[in-house]
């Protein structure tokens, strides 16, 4: 049922919302975006009535994003309180652009707008961009050689708790030529009487999931921060923050795949080795690795590659939610790519699911994780059709973690953060496996 609501409205209003983005109010460029409706005088009418309100409302967004960025990353001193106003106004800013995906509905009729933009790259220029990475795949996650100097906002407060930004350039070359994604966010959240020693959690979020440009939403920090961690939550490419115009937030993942998923695979797992390397030098407590759908691959890579990494950068815990070791799996069996219909696409660009196999050890976890399996802890959905629960299974045995380090609960894939929210024992647990590693 979510699933079908998904294709039939989020992903065809998201593309039309999009090239409005791109379109900033011009009728004609609008229509000449991917994913434009059918051109005619009816949705010309419409398109003339819609476009200036979407626009009014993109604009407002840029401003309070330029606002509370100048704000934040200033020269000029800044009230922590008033930062956390300028960051609320933000936030308010872009929800609002982006419920403007709404106006468009009159538009999905008599004909939907496609799900995406799709530009599947044939097989020739994957194998230009990653190939030496099939005999090598150390050489492409490798960490920088030297890492890029990291910038700390001023500090806001809200809610009792302290919030800093990072941004720096990403280290992850593919990345740097995608217009808004050459910059790395972070937030870094910090709960009451927090210290140096206070354990850290790097977190990822899922493909679409935008908390950092939500006014509410369940983010890492809302379910972390109250356990006693500091988080730091990852923009992922693609994503809010680090959205590429023309496109809406994850689009790319899967509508440029295999292509623009391996570089948000390998492109986040490389800058959250940036990531590590700051904390590591910031605070004296251990640091865990927390990935949830889209970003559990990111931390399965980091879990398996950090062999090759500085003993610094190897973290102390790893958290696993709604996670699979087999994205091909995902790619021809999971219910959401199925409904966006990407196996067509990839078949049209002269792929096949041996072709796309030769890739699976730059994507999957292969071999064993450069930490000992009692500090790794999984969750999965036993419901979970999105990411097949069975897939995720396998890494938990493939890596033998022990059983209190494994939790199956009754949820499928989209109910799964609102359950870490009420069932807080594998967090807890990672609490835990995270001081004694320390």
């Amino acid at each position: 049922m979510v699933v079908g609501a998904l294709r039939r409205w989020y992903f065809p209003l998201s593309r039309l919302w999009a090239a409005a983005n791109a379109a900033q109010g011009n009728v004609d460029r609008f229509f000449a975006e991917a994913g434009a409706p059918v051109d005619g005088p009816w949705s010309r009418r419409v398109a003339g009535s819609v476009l200036p309100r979407h626009e009014g409302a993109r604009r407002r967004a840029a401003s309070e994003r330029q606002r509370w960025e100048t704000a934040a990353f200033g020269s000029d001193p800044v009230s922590p309180a008033v930062l956390a106003r300028l960051d609320s106004a933000r936030r308010r800013a872009a929800s609002l652009h982006m419920a403007t995906r709404g106006l468009f509905y009159p538009l999905l009729f008599p004909r939907r707008a496609p799900l995406a933009a799709w530009a599947v790259a044939p097989p020739a220029v994957v194998e230009a961009a990653y190939g030496a990475g099939l005999a090598d795949p150390a050489a492409v996650y490798a960490v920088p050689s030297s890492m890029p100097a990291v910038e700390i906002s001023h500090p806001a407060v809200r809610r009792g708790r302290t919030e800093r930004w990072l941004r720096f350039p990403t280290p992850h070359a593919p990345l740097a030529t995608r217009t808004g994604c050459e910059t790395v966010y972070a937030r870094v959240v910090e709960p009451e009487g927090c210290t140096r020693n206070t354990p850290t959690v790097i977190a990822g979020n899922g493909l679409c999931i935008e908390t950092d440009i939500l006014v509410e939403s369940v983010d890492p920090a809302r379910v972390l921060a109250p356990l006693g961690f500091r988080v730091v939550e990852a923009v992922s490419p693609y994503h809010g923050l680090r959205t590429q115009t023309g496109t809406y937030g994850g689009e790319p993942f899967f509508a440029a795949a295999p292509l623009g998923t391996l570089d948000l695979i390998v492109g986040q797992t490389r800058e959250t080795a940036v990531l590590i390397d700051w904390c590591r030098r910031q605070f004296s407590g251990p640091l865990a690795v927390a990935g949830i759908s889209m970003s559990s691959f990111v931390a399965q890579q980091l879990a398996v590659r950090c062999h090759d990494w500085p003993p610094a950068l190897r973290p102390d815990g790893l958290l696993l939610v709604s996670h699979s070791g087999r994205i091909e799996e995902v790619t021809f069996s999971g219910s959401l790519i199925r409904a966006l219909g990407l196996t067509r696409w990839l078949t049209a660009a002269g792929w096949t699911r041996e072709t796309l196999m030769r890739w699976e050890g730059l994507l999957n976890p292969a071999g064993a994780p450069g930490l000992p399996p009692g500090q790794i802890v999984s969750v999965l959905g036993i419901a979970d059709r999105l990411l097949p629960f069975e897939t995720g299974q396998e890494v938990a045995r493939a890596w033998s973690l022990p059983a209190e380090n494994v939790f199956e609960l009754n949820v499928g894939h989209l109910a799964m953060p609102v359950a870490l929210m009420r069932d807080s024992r594998p967090m807890l647990r990672l609490k835990a496996v995270m001081n004694c590693a320390a």
